[in-house]
């Protein structure tokens, strides 16, 4: 009986060193400061952005005119349109604008899919000011005019259909739904 007492003074002592380690190393930080971010500013397009806005997808479609035969027709064909100008690196590394471009058409395909949901927005942070597809009345927004060129930017071939899916589930929560637990109602067939 006398062995048991230092037997659970040496687990006690154990279990305390094990659940004060600090780190993997045990090496003590030094806390960082929370620097509190930045207000989000979400407002209206200007006539600037809209213009701007249509005069990309206009040169992206010349271009997707020109070299696949196939414009942009603002339906789902457009991701596989965009998906060869891809494979057949027709869009060079480097060319951020017309990468850029076809964010945008993606973008545009989700509000065609909901457009009861979606709208154009300026979205304003710390980091700066975007062209942002936000959920009406809400500050949720997606991204899609960079989902494209922020991969392509670092040489990887996105999958443009697999990352317009991914977007749409992201903001599930937010999408009008089919009866008796149908799914998420498109406006575009599948």
């Amino acid at each position: 009986m006398n062995y048991l007492k230092p037997l659970i003074a040496l687990t006690f002592t154990c279990s305390v060193a094990i659940t004060t380690a600090q780190t993997p190393l045990n090496i003590v930080s030094e806390p960082t400061p929370v620097v509190p971010p930045k207000d989000v500013i979400i407002k209206e397009l200007g006539w600037m952005d809209k213009n701007k806005m249509e005069q990309e997808i206009t040169e992206l479609s010349e271009l997707t005119q020109t070299k696949l035969g196939s414009p942009i027709r603002k339906d789902l064909s457009d991701l596989d349109t965009m998906q060869r100008l891809i494979d057949k690196n027709i869009v060079p590394q480097d060319d951020y604008e017309t990468q850029q471009a076809m964010g945008l058409v993606l973008g545009n395909l989700i509000l065609a899919d909901f457009p009861n949901t979606f709208e154009w927005k300026i979205y304003e942070d710390e980091i700066g000011r975007s062209r942002a597809l936000c959920v009406k009345k809400t500050s949720d927004c997606l991204f899609p005019i960079t989902m494209l060129s922020r991969r392509m930017e670092v040489g990887t071939k996105p999958d443009v259909k697999k990352i317009h899916t991914d977007a749409i589930m992201r903001m599930e929560k937010h999408l009008p739904k089919l009866p008796y637990d149908g799914g998420i109602m498109y406006k575009f067939p599948r």
